[in-house]
């Protein structure tokens, strides 16, 4: 799929990645974490590239959490299969890296750092200070060398997701209910349409990918 997409749409996508970095560090601090230390139990495999037990633990915890500050009771969070949801996600994002690597889709040190000084979350005044930088990463236990690999996946990612997303179009059926609309609602609406579609888009892509590779999963680790 990758290799029919046109280099011009990479380029375009290479600006729309500002909009994205508040998400992006926000799931970064919430999400899998630093691997500087990874133990040796290996709860997923996806040809040469591993999912650690400690990994897999702190990205359940971190959800768990999440989902916790929303209100949702304990009895409500064990019905939706939390640890299945998190090791998913982890194989689905080691799956679009593979896949990123093998499309040669890549992130400059330019993108990157462009990228970190437009996070307000290391922000003082409305600009990136350094020294703000280092002392929120101490804060979360990360070094400035390990975020910035996370984010650079993060990064890879977003690119990879929006071309695959760019490559789905609206059936005739939906542009006719957009159509039919009144009220200057079309629009939203549009964008409801488009993102869903992208989303399956990014899931049907993966899983077909993910047939193609070797995929271990050790599910005893987590039960």
């Amino acid at each position: 799929m990758l290799k029919i997409l046109s280099t011009n749409k990479l380029a375009s996508y290479i600006i729309l990645v500002a909009i994205t970095v508040i998400i992006i560090a926000t799931f970064l601090f919430w999400g899998i974490g630093p691997k500087d230390n990874p133990k040796e139990a290996v709860v997923a495999q996806i040809n040469n590239e591993k999912i650690y037990i400690e990994e897999f633990w702190r990205a359940y915890e971190n959800e768990y959490k999440r989902i916790s500050e929303k209100g949702a009771q304990k009895e409500d969070i064990e019905k939706l299969n939390l640890k299945d949801r998190v090791l998913n996600s982890l194989v689905e994002r080691v799956v679009l890296l593979i896949a990123a690597k093998d499309g040669k889709i890549s992130v400059t040190e330019n993108e990157l750092q462009d990228a970190i000084k437009n996070l307000e979350y290391f922000q003082r005044n409305g600009v990136f200070d350094r020294e703000v930088y280092i002392n929120k990463l101490r804060l979360n236990r990360m070094t400035p060398q390990s975020f910035e690999n996370m984010l650079r996946e993060d990064l890879i990612i977003s690119k990879m997701t929006r071309l695959i997303g760019e490559t789905t179009e609206l059936s005739p059926e939906e542009k006719n209910i957009i159509d039919s609309l009144s009220g200057g609602n079309q629009g939203q609406l549009l964008e409801v349409f488009r993102s869903n579609k992208a989303n399956l888009a990014v899931k049907a892509y993966v899983e077909g990918l993910k047939k193609q590779l070797a995929v271990k999963i050790n599910r005893d680790l987590i039960s």
